[in-house]
């Protein structure tokens, strides 16, 4: 058994690993050192080096009874090797209610560094494989922005979805954000941009070894035609598009081809030839041909569709994760039956119901679901509906509570297109959004109703709805 020895308080010193660096408020624990002393010994190890004792056990209890007066204190000299130490420093900390989430993250990294496995971790410290695997995530993540994005509110979810990000600009540029009504949407641009990189990089050798990218300059004149109809999905697969690019060509063989990607909604490759020589277009310098207008038009309205697609899966976000905090469920479901099923105003025959889909394809996905209707088995009366509705397909499932049901329910049909440009919340005139075009339609009704159970929007929705947004600009986009 160790000895307990009394050592001077000026021998002692904090373990410089320890994972443990704000000791939290010392006050209470400081005078009921001064009224009855140190009442358990620390844990020290020698440091042969320093002349002095490493505090392994115990940083709090000396670090208050320095400021207590006390001159000595009771120790335990251990001999435990360096990687023991670090171990045990960790495992009294991990616990402990007060150790930020950082701190979590670099003491189980920490661990990490020392040979443990992420499954040692959790048995030592009681967290789940799961947590202890994203707690280091979390110290890939720039140290200051993550402290500042907690002091502005950022939750533990909020910044493991940062790590979903590869690039590390990417992350400490969404961490900035965290903890702010912009975070939703700037953490689901990060996901678009890097989606985007991976499928870009996954396609362009196979696209550009059949045909050249389309050189920015000549863009939107008359020498290239645009085939409308076949730009290519980025998620499709590598066979798919070199079958793609073949049936083109078959199309038009003796003509050149080139491409561009394009990042709008879930990323395109759009495909442009040159027109044979009897199409050709005379164009005088300096003015647009029609088709050159009406490919503008179509350019500036897709890039003002972008925008409305983002806020749209922003909304869909929200909806998805919906919670409320205990006792809220009876106050959220009583706005929605007041707004979407009592009231005359603003019911389905307001301006949300006129831009209902109702369709359940939608409500189907928010409520992850299998997109297609499930076929009833056995079905003994033929004439029956051959198909199981949504609500009996969730009918009894415990991880689905009402309030979520009934919110998507609310929501769904209302919240893909009606929003879109054409739906008619700004006039399009002209090839732009004309300033004052402004009509108020469901989409507004549908925003109201998302704030009041507790939606933040961001700059860009409260842009977009108001028509100060830079994607209405005659020029934006083009």
């Amino acid at each position: 058994m160790n000895e307990i020895k009394m050592i001077p308080i000026g021998e002692l010193m904090h373990h410089p690993e320890n994972p443990r660096k704000d000791l939290g408020d010392l006050e209470e624990l400081t005078a009921s050192i001064k009224a009855n002393g140190i009442l358990q010994n620390l844990t020290v190890v020698a440091d042969l080096q320093r002349a002095k004792y490493l505090v392994v056990i115990g940083n709090r209890r000396f670090e208050a009874a320095k400021s207590a007066g006390l001159v000595e204190l009771p120790c335990v000299i251990s001999d435990m090797d360096h990687k023991t130490q670090v171990a045990t420093m960790l495992e009294e900390n991990m616990q402990r209610s007060d150790l930020t989430v950082y701190e979590q993250a670099e003491g189980f990294q920490m661990m990490m560094d020392l040979g443990f496995t992420q499954k040692e971790i959790s048995e030592k410290t009681g967290f789940s494989e799961k947590t202890v695997r994203e707690r280091v995530k979390l110290t890939k993540l720039n140290k200051k922005n993550f402290a500042k994005a907690v002091n502005k509110g950022a939750t533990l979810l909020d910044l493991i979805e940062i790590t979903k990000l590869d690039s590390k600009t990417d992350q400490n540029k969404v961490l900035e954000y965290a903890g702010t009504e912009n975070f939703r949407k700037e953490m689901l641009d990060a996901l678009k941009e890097q989606e985007f990189r991976k499928n870009k990089s996954r396609l362009e050798p196979i696209v550009s070894a059949a045909m050249n990218e389309m050189p920015e300059g000549e863009r939107y004149n008359s020498k290239w035609e645009r085939c409308w109809s076949d730009s290519f999905k980025l998620s499709g697969t590598e066979e798919e598009l070199r079958k793609h690019i073949e049936k083109l060509k078959k199309r038009y063989p003796d003509v050149p081809w080139v491409y561009q990607f394009w990042k709008y909604q879930d990323g395109e490759l759009e495909f442009y030839h040159g027109k044979p020589k009897k199409e050709a277009e005379q164009v005088p310098e300096g003015e647009l041909s029609e088709r050159q207008k009406a490919i503008r038009r179509g350019k500036h309205l897709r890039y003002v569709k972008s925008f409305w697609e983002k806020a749209y899966e922003l909304r869909k976000d929200f909806v998805m994760s919906y919670t409320v905090a205990n006792g809220q469920s009876t106050s959220t479901l009583g706005k929605i039956m007041v707004r979407y099923a009592l009231s005359n105003q603003i019911s389905w025959t307001g301006e949300i119901g006129k831009n209902h889909d109702w369709s359940d394809k939608l409500i189907r996905e928010m409520l992850k679901l299998p997109p297609e209707p499930v076929e009833v088995e056995n079905r003994e009366d033929p004439t029956e509906d051959k198909y199981l509705t949504v609500w009996q397909q969730i009918d009894g499932k415990s991880d689905m509570p009402l309030v979520r049901i009934m919110m998507v329910w609310a929501v769904a049909g209302g919240v893909f297109w009606p929003d879109a440009p054409e739906h008619g919340l700004y006039d399009y005139n002209d090839g732009h959004y004309s300033e004052g075009s402004y009509q108020a339609n469901g989409i507004v009704e549908l925003y109201d109703f998302l704030v009041e159970c507790g939606y933040q929007m961001s700059d860009m929705e409260k842009q977009l709805l108001d028509g100060t947004h830079e994607c209405y600009q005659p020029e934006a986009g083009l």
